[in-house]
């Protein structure tokens, strides 16, 4: 029997207590995957967003966050294209509302002949003919979601629009929403003259964008303006949300941390005696520390493994729900698959460390006798 062999029949000696504590350690471990997965996907969907809109900067009204714009004047388009280096802006107003039996989802009032309707592909039916056709068209994601085709209408507060195409945006939160023209949706929601951002194109061969950046907020007051490249990464609202997210699952893999070392000290408890013949037969204490971690790491990735399968899962499931569907599509990528498998080792060592030197303090003739 090798050592490796030896080590593993270990574990299986008590099998259910090594089930349990598989099963907690890998609930810790899928809530990393999945909170983690939640983050990084919602990140990258809107990074998917601005670059299927082909835009540069990003203009909202100075404080709160991305995630919750304040109502912007839309007469600040003007001034916004007036800016040195600017080469078209295009205002959006954004609103998150339930729509029929979907409980939120994302609707859009796009400024008429801007390159925000350029940015979509027809797939079925038309768009609006003019920026007053109180009619939507859907995004892909979102004509699934409410089981609807051109021709169909929709309710939306509570005013029914005629659905008079389906696009293809390119992104997951484009083809989640609803898009119509900005002064439909203004007069829909009682924002005449508002707008969530101005969606800007630099001028192109321009490779400052911060520059552009810094003389839009100088000339628009009370405007802050974000590169759409760095949006995810410097947003607050965003940030926020992920230090939560690591936050809990530090949480959730110290409990299985304390969980695995409570396992191993009862293993080596119930094996004093065994180990005890081990180190009087030859056996060096550093291999009999070597043997408990190599136990506890075993542990650990066997629960990693499991984890990892079941927040794989939890994302699907999440992603396919109303609440989620058409608004991120979570991150299911190998470096989240690397990190949880790396957490799993460290985690594992870090549960072996206390319990293995522990046992190399054994003293033979008294665990013998």
């Amino acid at each position: 029997m090798t050592f490796l062999q030896f080590t593993l029949k270990n574990l299986s000696r008590r099998r259910t207590r090594t089930a349990l504590t598989i099963m907690g350690i890998g609930v810790g471990i899928g809530a990393v995957v999945a909170l983690l997965g939640l983050a990084w996907g919602l990140e990258e969907s809107w990074d998917d967003a601005m670059k299927a809109r082909h835009t540069d900067l990003v203009v909202r009204k100075a404080g709160g966050n991305f995630l919750i714009a304040q109502p912007f004047e839309e007469s600040n388009g003007e001034k916004i294209g007036q800016i040195s280096g600017v080469a078209a802006s295009a205002g959006l107003l954004v609103e998150a509302l339930s729509v029929e039996e979907v409980p939120v989802m994302v609707v859009s009032g796009r400024q008429w002949k801007s390159f925000l309707w350029e940015s979509v592909d027809l797939v079925e039916g038309r768009l609006p003919k003019s920026a007053d056709e109180r009619a939507v068209v859907l995004g892909k994601l979102a004509a699934e979601s409410l089981k609807k085709k051109p021709g169909d209408t929709v309710t939306i507060e509570v005013e029914e629009f005629q659905i008079v195409g389906i696009v293809d945006g390119h992104a997951v939160v484009e083809n989640g929403s609803i898009m119509m023209s900005l002064s439909v949706l203004q007069d829909l929601m009682q924002k005449k003259g508002m707008v969530s951002f101005f969606n800007v194109r630099v001028t192109p061969g321009m490779k400052d964008h911060a520059a552009v950046a810094r003389a839009i907020e100088s000339g628009v007051p009370a405007c802050q303006v974000e590169i759409a490249a760095d949006l995810a990464g410097s947003n607050q609202g965003l940030m926020i949300f992920e230090a939560m997210n690591y936050g809990t699952s530090a949480i959730a893999l110290l409990v299985g941390t304390f969980g695995v070392m409570n396992t191993m000290f009862m293993s080596v408890s119930e094996r004093t005696r065994e180990i005890g013949i081990l180190i009087a037969l030859g056996w060096r204490r550093s291999r009999i520390l070597l043997m408990i971690l190599w136990e506890s790491i075993a542990l650990c990735v066997a629960a990693g493994v499991l984890g990892i399968v079941f927040g794989v899962v939890l994302l699907k499931i999440l992603a396919a729900t109303p609440w989620m569907s058409g608004r991120l599509a979570p991150h299911i990528g190998m470096d989240l698959i690397g990190l949880a498998l790396g957490i799993a080792i460290v985690v594992g060592i870090a549960s072996g460390v206390y319990p293995a030197l522990q046992c190399t303090r054994i003293n033979p003739s008294e665990a013998i006798r």
